[in-house]
């Protein structure tokens, strides 16, 4: 599952944009997608809150706390594809630096006028392909196959991996994911930020707050812990942590 945000103060631009992205999406792709709409910041806050992880965004730029709120959504979310929705009345200078990291952008001709139909189309299929070519490498996220399709979990959001029984399972700050597979071979695919702690546990080293080696255990952020055996302290030590 893809899910995407969009967020437009303009009513009937904000249809047309999930027009354009419910036809892109399907040309484009045999992933499901789950569209949210919102006209109001807390609508978007709202909807946002009922995925786990928010893979794009559309969002509207131009009125109060509008910007501060795809701040908040990009610290949450380092690896979403961002589009926002801006027009000539606000300066390229508040949203073209590194706090948005937008991925594309939809102009507006004039404040309060809604974008042109056959620009939303184009804009949105160049930012669809874009995102469904990072997708489809698997680049920034690790991928999950499941009965809704594949789930893309940023490695950003992952705090460790666990083998249980007979799988294993992916642990963010809201979810878990279950899959199969082994430890060894997934220890082998991740990025060099992943670091085996455990027989059992996999551990993201970015989210470590802090390793009591008289403890055998490892602290991490959320006011989370996963055990630490012996044969893997060394490590740890190596790190600092």
């Amino acid at each position: 599952m893809i899910s995407m945000l969009i967020y437009d103060r303009i009513e009937k631009e904000l249809h047309r944009l999930r027009g354009a992205a419910d036809a892109q999406a399907a040309y484009l792709s045999d992933e499901y997608w789950s569209i949210l709409l919102a006209k109001t910041l807390k609508e978007a806050a709202q909807k946002e809150e009922n995925v786990p992880v928010l893979n794009t965004a559309c969002m509207d730029i131009t009125g109060d706390g509008d910007l501060a709120c795809v701040e908040e959504l990009r610290k949450k979310y380092r690896e979403m594809f961002l589009l926002l929705i801006a027009d000539t009345s606000i300066s390229p200078m508040s949203y073209v630096r590194p706090g948005i990291m937008a991925s594309s952008l939809l102009l507006r001709p004039q404040a309060g006028a809604p974008c042109d139909d056959k620009d939303i189309d184009r804009v949105m299929r160049e930012f669809l392909e874009a995102y469904l070519e990072r997708f489809e490498t698997g680049q920034g996220s690790f991928v999950i196959e499941s009965r809704e399709g594949k789930i893309h979990v940023p490695f950003d959001k992952i705090y460790y991996f666990e083998a249980r029984g007979k799988k294993l399972y992916l642990q963010t700050d809201t979810e878990e994911y279950g899959f199969y597979g082994t430890l060894d071979k997934l220890e082998e695919e991740l990025p060099p930020h992943f670091m085996r702690c455990h027989r059992s546990f996999i551990v993201n080293i970015r989210k470590i707050e802090k390793v009591v080696l008289s403890q055998n255990i490892i602290y991490l952020t959320q006011d989370r812990d996963v055990p630490l055996s012996r044969s893997y302290k060394a490590a740890l030590k190596e790190l600092g942590k």
